[in-house]
């Protein structure tokens, strides 16, 4: 950051030094997230001073030369890195400039008068996305006083035609972030939002091969689709808002979409496989199905592969990093269970030991612990912690599960989990009283 600022006032180098500057700056920085426990806070202000002085030459009437376009890559790239964090001065020159951004993506403008070449337009995006994840006045300048996601949401419904696969991913992270916020997403309604990820999702998705090049595309496509349907589904306090006609339909409509996905051969089981995480962002999506499509839903997507998702995640509960990662396929086979009664058998074979849930005609007894073989062996061994554990998510969504494979018999919970492990669900769902009945 020194030397560039040093370089860059220098006004006898020539923009070749300092471009080489920022794209060592660029190349040693790729993964950092901080910068003043090795530079001053001047410095480092100073350096997205310069940054953005240097961008705002393009808008300059009485500037003759241009920047060049790997230059100006070079420049937003080093914005990018340099703004995951943020001063106090930092925060008010990004607010004031903030539209910048916008310009040079060739967002929001009636008349293109000058179109800018793919790579800075997707840079000057990602700028946007760094800004408004990691700072709340940003964000508010970018949501309210820029109206970002309305213009956004005008323009990819425009123009999507033109935009390169790179562009259309940038723009909808930018719309997954702003529609975390309700108020948002509700003012997002009347463009037709959803309405444009459901066809674009039925466009895209042909062949394995259009799944394949487009899968990092595709998984964004689908995390919009569940920030924007998640009133759909449990995570809306506990009450989902039942689905109007155009709702119902959209998600019938992608359901074939979806097994097209969820059916393709995935090379493995990890987080640098394209294909997997777009599984799993379906997966997301596939939560807030409504519960009057889940008979659909298992006929058109066999309960067998979710079962193997299912059985080939179970080890992200090994680690805290990783166990929320597994809430996902969880919630899917939980409200599966809950709306589609013939799979509940099927599910809980999965689970228990064979010799624990087969046909019997011992009496069955209830302790406080689980039987060992619950507690030593298969899928029952790696859930049954959760169910006491401080992750609340997880306890929630665990002890469901057994719930409703359990065929929603409390007594028969307590039996394979122990008393104590299920002592938390009887009580939220009223049947302490019971005691285990």
């Amino acid at each position: 950051m020194e030397v560039f600022n040093e370089q860059y006032q220098n006004q006898q180098d020539s923009d070749s030094l300092w471009v080489e500057t920022l794209k060592k700056f660029n190349t040693e920085n790729a993964d950092k997230r901080s910068f003043t426990d090795r530079v001053s806070v001047d410095v480092k202000e100073q350096f997205t001073y310069n940054l953005f002085h240097y961008l705002k030459n393009e808008f300059n009437p009485s500037q003759t030369v241009k920047p060049a376009i790997e230059t100006m890559v070079q420049v937003l790239i080093s914005l990018r890195i340099s703004l995951r964090e943020f001063t106090e001065k930092d925060r008010n020159i990004v607010k004031n400039e903030l539209n910048i951004f916008f310009k040079l993506g060739n967002i929001g403008e009636a008349e293109k008068i000058k179109i800018y070449d793919n790579s800075i337009r997707e840079e000057a995006l990602k700028c946007i996305v760094n800004c408004i994840s990691r700072d709340p006045v940003i964000q508010n300048t970018f949501l309210v006083e820029m109206n970002g996601p309305i213009t956004l949401t005008r323009e990819v419904r425009k123009n999507s035609q033109e935009m390169s696969e790179g562009l259309l991913d940038v723009i909808y992270k930018v719309l997954v972030h702003c529609c975390a916020k309700p108020e948002i997403k509700l003012a997002l309604r009347p463009e037709g939002l959803l309405e444009f990820v459901t066809e674009q999702l039925l466009t895209k998705v042909t062949t394995t091969e259009s799944i394949t090049k487009s899968a990092p595309l595709l998984a964004d496509l689908c995390r919009l689709l569940f920030t924007l349907t998640i009133h759909l589904g449990p995570l809306e306090g506990g009450r989902p808002t039942p689905p109007n006609h155009l709702e119902l339909e959209g998600c019938r409509r992608l359901l074939p979409i979806f097994k097209k996905i969820i059916t393709q051969y995935t090379p493995s089981n990890n987080s640098s496989d394209p294909i997997y995480n777009l599984k799993c962002a379906v997966i997301s999506a596939l939560i807030n199905t409504p519960k009057d499509l889940y008979d659909e839903l298992i006929e058109e997507i066999p309960l067998t592969y979710f079962q193997e998702i299912f059985k080939s995640q179970i080890h992200l509960l090994s680690s805290p990093e990783t166990a929320a990662e597994f809430l996902p396929i969880l919630m899917l086979l939980t409200n599966t269970a809950e709306n589609v009664v013939p799979t509940r058998q099927q599910l809980k074979e999965m689970t228990f030991p064979y010799d624990l849930i087969k046909e019997t005609d011992e009496p069955l007894s209830v302790g406080i612990e689980p039987p060992e073989e619950v507690k030593k062996t298969g899928i029952s061994s790696k859930l049954i912690p959760f169910m006491t554990g401080s992750d609340i998510g997880l306890k929630h969504f665990v002890s469901e599960y057994f719930f409703m494979i359990c065929d929603e018999d409390a007594n028969e919970v307590c039996r394979l989990t122990g008393f104590g492990n299920a002592a938390g669900l009887l009580v939220t769902r009223g049947l302490m009283s019971l005691g285990g009945k």
